[in-house]
């Protein structure tokens, strides 16, 4: 049988194969697959409906931004100077973004 699903999904194939078993773990797989395509295309069919009527603007799109290059900084803080382990460093990061954030808005 083709085994489409242990190239898209890697080790999270491995691990389903190892939990339900050979023939079991390659339906699941294989499903997760299709249904991964079929919502990929959905998504693409309702482009437009999905573009107009989102909430979000150029304002939450900025924000977004924002947070992710704070969190990247510290990041690159946490594990340069610091030497965190990178795991930790990106919950620290994350949550030390998240506080900053709320300590704008509220000091505002």
């Amino acid at each position: 049988m083709i085994d489409i699903a242990s190239f898209v999904l890697c080790g999270f194939q491995d691990m389903i194969v190892g939990a339900f078993g050979s023939s079991l773990g390659w339906l699941i797989g294989h499903l997760i697959v299709l249904g991964l395509v079929c919502l990929t295309c959905k998504i693409i069919n309702n482009r437009h409906h999905i573009i107009s009527q989102s909430p979000w603007d150029v304002s939450t799109l900025k924000s977004i931004a924002v947070f992710l290059a704070l969190t990247a900084a510290q990041y690159y803080v946490f594990t340069t100077s610091f030497n965190f382990p990178s795991n930790e460093s990106i919950g620290l990061a994350a949550v030390s973004t998240i506080l900053i954030r709320w300590l704008i808005l509220v000091l505002e």
